[in-house]
């Protein structure tokens, strides 16, 4: 009696894959790489965000993780400054206060 399922079985095969990956070990070595490289981006931006003397700044809505806040913002480092009153993100928001 034949089955009413196809079976089939999956053989190795030494012609590329279409990854960018050859094997694990060089997407760990790629990834780690990566995550160097943000490091080394992310103490940049400090270093200038921390040099910088936010003479220009502007309330913005920005994403913190899933959620969205209205926040000062140096207009020049992009640096986050505090939160604005209640009053100045009504204006910001353009609710009649």
């Amino acid at each position: 009696m034949k089955s009413q399922f196809l079976t089939s079985v999956l053989k190795p095969s030494n012609e590329p894959t279409g990854s960018i990956f050859i094997d694990d070990m060089d997407a760990a070595k790629k990834v780690e790489e990566l995550l160097n490289k943000k490091r080394s981006i992310d103490r940049q931006i400090n270093t200038i965000q921390s040099a910088c003397n936010h003479k220009n700044k502007v309330i913005r809505m920005i994403h913190i993780g899933s959620m969205h806040s209205v926040r000062w913002v140096c207009e020049d480092c992009s640096k986050v400054l505090g939160w604005p009153t209640a009053s100045e993100s009504d204006k910001f928001l353009g609710k009649n206060v």
